[in-house]
C-alpha cells in the first residue's frame, strides 16, 4: 500500500466544519435563476459581469464536476441547468444532502435569513450531524436598529444616543445567545478594510448617522455605508468581544477581506489595512476571510506576527482556477501557523455552491500536502495533523463548538 495513502484518505473523508456559510433557498426558489443566477456559485461577479461567468475557468471546470454530481454528461451550462432542474423537481433534498456530504457542522452568516426565498438556519440541521449555529452580521444589525429609531428625529430625542444604547443592546443580547457563535463584519465592501482603531466624537459619529438617516427611508430600509459609523461599530463589536473573552466567552469578529463583486475597493480589501485594529485588539479572536485573496501572503503574515488573528480558506474555492487554488493554499501555509487555518465554502443559496468547494478543497490541500511529504518537509503523520485540523479541530476549538469527530482511518 502506498504509504501517502492514509494521508490521501483523510483528505478526502475527514469530517469537516464549515466556518462561514450562507442559508440555502427552499425548494420553491430553487430555479429561480432571475432572482439566485445558477453562474454565481463559480463567480462573485454580479449584473451583467456575471453573464461572462460561463467563460471563465472555474466555470469550465464546475460544468465537468458537476455532470458527475447530477449523473449525467453536461457539456455546457444549458445542460447544467437542465440536468439540474430535473433534480430540484425529483429530488432537492437528496441534492441537498448529497451536496453536504461530509459536513459535520455549518456556521450559517444568515444576513439574507429574512428574505422568504431561504430556509431558516434550524432547518439545515436534517443535513449535518450536528446543530447548525448563527453568525450575525454586525452592519446587517446595526441597520435594523436605525430602522427601529428613525422616528426619533420627530420627537426630540436625541437619534445617536438612542442608536448607540439600542446597538449595544442588541450585541449584547447576541453575546449571550448560545446558538450565535461569531460576528462578521462587511466593512470591506462598504467603506474598506482602512478601519479607525480608534472612534471619532459624538458629535461626529451624530453626523454620520444623520446622513444614514437622510439617505434612506422607514421603507427602502437605511445602508449603513458612512466610514465613522462603519469604523464605530467595528470598534464596538471588537470592545464587547474582548470583554466576554475575559469571562470565558469567546465569539470571533470575521471580516470579509479580497475577493468580491463590484462594490469592493481593491485596492481597500488588503487585510493588511486591518493591523492597527488588529494590534489594538489583541485580545479579540479575528478571522480573516477568503484567504484575503488576491492578498493571500498579507494574511498570513498577519496570522504569524499576532495571536488573535485566523485566515479562512473559503470563497475561492470554487471562484478560481485548479492553479490558482494551489497557489494559495501555498502561500497560506508559506508563514500562517496551520493551527491558525480554517475551511469554509462561502456556499449560498444552491447546494452546488457547497459541494464544489469542499469537493476543490480537498483535491488542492490533497496536492500541496502530499507534494511536501514527498519532498521532506514535514512526515505523513505531520501533513494528517495539519489536514484534520484545517478541516474540522481548529474551527472547533476557535467557536467553543466541543464537537467529536467520527472518522475512519483507511485500513
Amino acid at each position: 500500500m502506498d504509504n501517502l495513502s492514509p494521508l490521501r484518505h483523510l483528505i478526502q473523508s475527514h469530517p469537516l466544519i464549515d466556518n462561514h456559510a450562507h442559508n440555502l433557498l427552499n425548494r420553491e426558489s430553487a430555479t429561480d435563476y432571475d432572482n439566485y443566477p445558477l453562474e454565481a456559485i463559480t463567480s462573485s461577479a454580479s449584473g451583467r459581469a456575471l453573464g461572462n461567468a460561463p467563460t471563465t475557468l472555474p466555470s469550465l471546470r464546475a460544468t465537468a464536476q458537476l455532470s458527475e454530481l447530477y449523473g449525467r454528461p453536461c457539456a455546457n451550462w444549458t445542460d447544467i441547468q437542465s440536468a439540474r432542474d430535473e433534480l430540484v423537481r425529483e429530488d432537492h433534498d437528496g441534492l441537498i444532502r448529497k451536496s453536504l456530504s461530509g459536513t459535520h457542522a455549518l456556521l450559517l452568516d444568515d444576513y439574507f435569513s429574512d428574505d422568504e426565498d431561504i430556509e431558516s438556519s434550524s432547518w439545515h440541521d436534517s443535513f449535518t450531524v450536528s446543530a447548525t449555529k448563527r453568525i450575525v452580521q454586525v452592519e446587517a444589525l446595526a441597520e435594523s436598529t436605525i430602522l427601529q429609531v428613525s422616528n426619533s428625529r420627530k420627537n426630540g430625542e436625541s437619534v445617536w444616543n438612542n442608536f448607540r444604547q439600542r446597538f449595544q443592546d442588541a450585541l449584547g443580547e447576541a453575546m449571550d445567545d448560545v446558538n450565535i457563535v461569531a460576528f462578521k463584519s462587511e466593512i470591506c465592501c462598504r467603506t474598506g478594510l482602512d478601519v479607525d482603531a480608534y472612534s471619532s466624537d459624538d458629535t461626529t459619529l451624530g453626523g454620520s448617522l444623520i446622513r444614514i438617516l437622510d439617505s434612506g427611508t422607514t421603507r427602502s430600509g437605511f445602508a449603513v455605508d458612512d466610514k465613522e459609523i462603519c469604523d464605530w461599530i467595528v470598534q464596538q463589536t471588537l470592545k464587547a468581544i474582548s470583554f466576554k473573552k475575559k469571562a470565558g466567552v469567546v465569539k470571533p469578529l470575521l471580516f470579509h477581506t479580497g475577493l468580491g463583486d463590484n462594490r469592493v475597493n481593491l485596492l481597500k480589501a488588503n487585510p493588511a489595512y486591518l493591523q492597527p485594529l488588529i494590534a489594538q485588539y489583541v485580545d479579540a479572536d479575528i478571522v480573516l476571510l477568503h484567504a484575503g485573496y488576491p492578498y493571500t501572503r498579507e494574511a498570513g503574515y498577519l496570522a504569524s506576527a499576532y495571536p488573535n488573528v485566523y485566515v479562512d480558506l473559503g470563497k475561492v474555492f470554487p471562484m478560481v482556477s485548479r492553479e490558482a487554488q494551489v497557489k494559495i493554499v501555498r502561500e497560506s501555509l508559506e508563514l500562517a501557523p496551520t493551527n491558525r487555518l480554517l475551511w469554509s465554502t462561502d456556499g449560498r443559496f444552491h447546494p452546488e455552491s457547497f459541494w464544489l468547494a469542499n469537493r476543490q478543497f480537498r483535491q488542492a490541500l490533497e496536492t500541496v500536502l502530499v507534494d511536501y511529504v514527498q519532498h521532506g518537509d514535514f512526515t505523513v503523520s505531520q501533513a494528517m495533523k495539519i489536514a484534520a485540523d484545517v478541516l474540522f479541530n481548529n474551527s472547533n476549538r476557535l467557536y467553543s463548538l466541543n464537537l467529536t469527530a467520527s472518522y475512519t482511518p483507511a485500513e
